[in-house]
């Protein structure tokens, strides 16, 4: 196999972005990670292993010009992509740039803020939840409550509220206005607006898709596993979600609909509904593979390795997505609370389960957590399989109550 040069524009912390790594590492390929701090990665763990990295380049992650420089200079890649939802815009800009394969700028811009998301998508017909655009903490003339207030382009659940009066939306589109000052999680400028949308009552999916010269492919449908409002943080996920035909056909022609709304014609998306009772209506797009390690479970459950597929599109090579078997997949997070890990015990027991075969820690004993109310509040995960999405999910349920975790207070030395 022709070895060829593929650079990922930063990673991701939920374990896709270390598979698209070892998966191009496996497949053979020089692999280059475009970071601003690799330190980042180095402290957050989550399965990194720097020695599948063939060459690290150290620049300004966020100036599309900046980054073709730098790749320039050091002689080129073949194919660059990023599993990164910060990223994702800065990726295909630079993809342009240096005329690789990749999404369309405007449309992955059109992704990551979710009120043009909605805009584009109601245009078109695409069913989606009634919302408002916000830029100050005054409502729309009577919005029904309840209601879902988020950041217009938020990502990982966080700031992802359910609201049930008018005085505590306003708080709490407020509290987000007020974070928008403070750079997110990577270190970027937040957009300071907020939504406030209908709240769709119903189960929650996501379709993973890959879309190569504009024909979108349903790869897979995803049961998403949610904590009890008012957040709405993923708690696990399942693959393939138990549909009927009807409604898995319904879901898969909104996805395509969504995507050719806002013109999105390569490449991979993450794309989240829910199912209401007048039908699936649209959450948000994401141009890149699922976290969570959901691409892990699509080819657990059906032999298609949807990170091989898409490394393949970025090379010029048409997706090859015919299921080799039909078995069903499942991964349960091991939630977080404040305080210090003072013991992890249950981890051998987990693993001997029928079916199970992952258990991974995040952290160890002796670590200090704040929860942040979005999907960062894990410990680890449990990973197990079965014959159907009911068995899976109970396999990897039943797995996960084995470990147990005791917590210690923080302690708070005295101002002297």
């Amino acid at each position: 196999m022709q070895q060829n040069r593929i650079a990922f524009l930063e990673s991701s912390f939920s374990g896709t972005g270390n598979e698209a790594i070892r998966c191009a590492k496996r497949l053979g390929h020089h692999v280059t990670l475009i970071t601003r701090d690799v330190d980042l990665y180095r402290r957050a763990g989550r399965g990194f292993d720097e020695s599948l990295i063939d060459q690290v380049i150290t620049c300004d992650t966020e100036d599309a010009e900046t980054v073709a420089s730098m790749v320039t200079r050091y002689g080129g890649v073949d194919a660059l992509l990023t599993v990164s939802e910060w990223h994702v815009v800065v990726t295909a800009k630079t993809a342009a740039l240096l005329r690789l394969a990749g999404a369309d700028p405007g449309a992955v811009m059109a992704a990551r803020d979710k009120s043009r998301t909605r805009a584009l998508c109601s245009a078109s017909g695409v069913p989606i939840p009634a919302y408002h655009r916000l830029t100050d903490a005054v409502l729309p003339p009577a919005f029904p409550m309840p209601c879902v207030i988020k950041p217009v382009d938020g990502a990982l659940s966080s700031g992802v509220k359910l609201c049930r009066t008018d005085e505590e939306a306003r708080q709490h589109i407020q509290a987000l206005l007020d974070r928008c000052a403070e750079p997110n999680e990577r270190g970027q400028r937040r957009t300071p607006a907020v939504l406030i949308e209908e709240y769709l009552v119903g189960p929650e999916f996501s379709v993973e898709t890959l879309t190569y010269e504009g024909r979108t492919h349903i790869v897979a449908i995803t049961q998403k596993l949610l904590s009890s409002p008012p957040m709405f943080v993923e708690t696990g996920h399942v693959v393939p979600a138990a549909l009927p035909e009807p409604t898995w056909q319904a879901c898969a022609d909104l996805v395509r609909d969504a995507l050719a709304a806002i013109g999105y014609e390569f490449g991979a998306a993450h794309v989240e509904l829910r199912v209401t009772a007048s039908g699936p209506k649209l959450i948000e797009i994401n141009c890149r593979p699922a976290g969570d390690l959901i691409t892990h479970l699509v080819t657990l459950a059906s032999g298609v390795d949807l990170i091989t597929e898409l490394l393949g599109m970025h090379l010029g090579q048409a997706p090859r997505l015919t299921p080799e078997r039909r078995d069903a997949a499942a991964i349960v997070f091991l939630p977080s609370q404040d305080g210090v890990v003072d013991r992890l015990e249950g981890m051998p027991r987990a693993l001997a389960g029928p079916g199970v075969s992952d258990v991974s820690l995040y952290v160890g004993e002796g670590a200090e957590l704040v929860a942040a109310g979005s999907n960062s509040d894990r410990l680890g995960h449990v990973i197990a399989v079965g014959p159907d999405p009911e068995a899976a999910l109970g396999r990897a349920q039943a797995a996960a109550g084995q470990v147990r975790v005791s917590y210690r207070e923080v302690q708070v030395s005295a101002a002297v």
